[in-house]
């Protein structure tokens, strides 16, 4: 039974803290991640179009979706950072976590359109631009310590965070960036978007395009449960 509480923190850290049988702070430990963020794109101007209530009420109604399929796909959303979330894929398998997060990415494409389409407030359609990466981060508890009290946060640090974050302020229109190196692990192909220094990032990116889900049969069947094989073509 998960308590009132539970809800306030992310399902990852809950497990932790139950599963560590320990009473010290848990050790943040490095594991091989996937660092998946959307953002919707012209919240300011949403926030504008709207009265605040309204505007609340359509983030709630897209985030809660977002939420579903990102558990559904495996993963946990760790931080809600107002018009835009962020999660995490951190299975044992990383080309599994990688499968997970792109197949949520295309699901979420879909449930966006799905939304839109039945969206009943005074604004216009709702464009999410999604970002992941994959690669080993510093994962757990971050602990802040204060005069105050303590603040825990669960979180995962390290360039493949940094990455995630900048590809998500690169997409726009309602992409979905990764790089080349993440959907190599499944040998994936998606539309290059070609060479890109991000800023604070060394050396330069691969970014591809995650292609939206274009089949019907996996439009209509979006709402059922975890997704099949990850598809995509060339442009």
């Amino acid at each position: 039974m998960i308590t009132w509480w539970e809800n306030l923190v992310p399902r990852n850290a809950v497990a932790l803290l139950k599963n560590s049988g320990r009473r010290d702070f848990p050790a943040k430990e490095i594991r091989e991640v996937v660092v998946f963020f959307v953002d919707i794109e012209g919240c300011t101007r949403l926030c504008e179009d709207l009265p605040p209530r309204e505007t609340n009420e359509v983030r709630e109604t897209y985030f809660s979706e977002y939420l579903d399929i990102v558990r559904a796909e495996g993963g946990e959303v760790t931080e809600v950072l107002g018009d835009g979330l962020l999660a995490l894929f951190e299975g044992p398998d990383i080309k599994e976590n990688v499968h997970a997060a792109l197949t949520a990415a295309r699901r979420i494409q879909v449930r966006t359109a799905g939304l839109n389409r039945r969206r009943r407030s005074r604004h216009d359609p709702i464009l999410v631009n999604i970002s992941l990466n994959a690669g080993p981060a510093l994962t757990g508890l971050t602990r802040l310590r204060g005069r105050s009290g303590e603040r825990w946060v669960y979180s995962a640090s390290g360039p493949v965070t940094n990455v995630a974050a900048r590809l998500a302020a690169l997409a726009h229109g309602g992409q979905a960036l990764t790089t080349k190196a993440t959907v190599d692990l499944l040998g994936c192909k998606c539309r290059s978007i070609g060479p890109h220094v991000l800023k604070n990032v060394t050396g330069v990116i691969d970014v591809v395009e995650i292609l939206p889900i274009e089949d019907k049969k996996q439009e209509a069947s979006d709402a059922g449960t975890k997704s099949g094989d990850f598809r995509s073509s060339d442009s």
